[in-house]
């Protein structure tokens, strides 16, 4: 396994921009219309506790990748398959989210400019990243994603003498289903995709950290997801964003005497350069540990050149691109995201009290 360290302000950062990721492009509680906030409160609290069960497993396996993990409680060749799917679920989430960007820049930025130049061009950058190991995206992430919550403030306070402080009301006009389906939305996306952190988590310099790093990155980001929502609401009222897209950009137009849609652009690029970075890491170590290579870099420039290629294929257009990630992906998730990791919760745990009553009677 790679040696490298890093520090626990680093896997906070890393764990709130990956948070961060595309979620504010896709804004996946929209489907609440006024009441996302509730929702997205119940699904940060979902979050928080699937995270938690993420937690729990790397403590129950320390220094162990989820690869290990796999392959010691369901046997080499089931951890092998399960694995797998695993490596296509990390790479299938980086195809994902690189369109989503490539999306986003050609449609508020940059029109005339082919989408695969502008997701091509940001792979290459990413790919850097990713070879130059694990410790170095750590530090990147110390510089970049600090930013991520200061231009969402300024951004904020630039718009308060636009705001209508009523356009969240009335509160459940259409009911309690509508608030739940989209707070389950939002524990697959974007809590349930940090499983792939299963892969970073032993590298980790104080481990003993990990629960409150965890937490504390869940939380925080669920208190910012809410704070633009109340923002975009205000300005935007909730007839308008049900029927946008790239909702940050429009309400960035509105402020008066400042163009700021760079800072949007910048904002969103640091996130999803987190999350791409992380999963193609994460697929690439897995993959390298799966097939037997000693240096996942041997693997990453072919998973990084397959993400772009898939992620110009899996949709047509931006329309279907949002239907997918807010409609199917949070079930197309789960058996990934809760369904394993539970199992795993539950082997890792029997296993430790099986250590633990041996322990007892020597």
């Amino acid at each position: 396994m790679e040696k490298a360290r890093i520090s626990s302000i680093q896997m906070f950062l890393l764990l709130s921009g990956f948070l961060f990721g595309s979620t504010v492009i896709l804004a996946p509680a929209q489907g609440a219309k006024n009441d996302a906030w509730l929702a997205m409160l119940l699904g940060g609290a979902g979050g928080v506790l699937l995270m938690g069960i993420y937690a729990a497993i790397a403590s129950l396996n320390p220094s162990k990748t989820l690869v290990d993990i796999l392959r010691e409680r369901m046997g080499k060749v089931a951890g092998n398959i399960v694995a797998v799917l695993y490596i296509w679920y990390f790479i299938h989430l980086a195809s994902l989210v690189l369109r989503n960007f490539g999306e986003f820049i050609c449609t508020v930025t940059y029109p005339e400019t082919p989408i695969v130049v502008v997701i091509g061009l940001f792979a290459v950058v990413l790919l850097y990243a990713v070879n130059s190991g694990i410790e170095v995206i750590g530090r990147i992430s110390e510089l970049l994603v600090p930013v991520i919550p200061l231009v969402v403030l300024i951004i904020s306070l630039s718009l308060i003498t636009v705001h209508d402080f009523t356009a969240f009301l009335p509160i459940l006009e259409n009911g309690i289903a509508p608030v739940l389906k989209a707070a389950f939305g939002f524990i697959a996306f974007p809590f349930g995709e940090t499983v792939a952190f299963l892969m970073l988590f032993p590298h980790l310099n104080k481990k003993e950290r990990l629960t409150k790093i965890v937490v504390s990155s869940a939380i925080i980001s669920t208190l910012l997801g809410i704070m633009v929502f109340f923002r975009d609401t205000f300005v935007l009222g909730s007839d308008l964003i049900a029927h946008s897209t790239f909702i940050p950009h429009l309400t960035s137009l509105l402020i008066p005497g400042l163009n700021v849609e760079s800072l949007v652009d910048i904002n969103l690029l640091i996130g999803g350069g987190v999350k791409v970075s992380i999963c193609v890491y994460a697929a690439a170590r897995a993959l390298s540990q799966v097939a037997g290579f000693d240096d996942y870099r041997k693997l990453s420039g072919a998973i990084f050149t397959f993400c772009v290629v898939l992620s110009i294929w899996l949709y047509e257009n931006v329309l279907e691109m949002f239907n997918w990630a807010t409609s199917i992906w949070p079930y197309y998730s789960v058996p990934l995201q809760i369904v394993v990791p539970l199992l795993l919760l539950l082997l890792s745990s029997k296993k430790k009290n099986k250590v633990s009553k041996a322990d007892m009677k020597s």
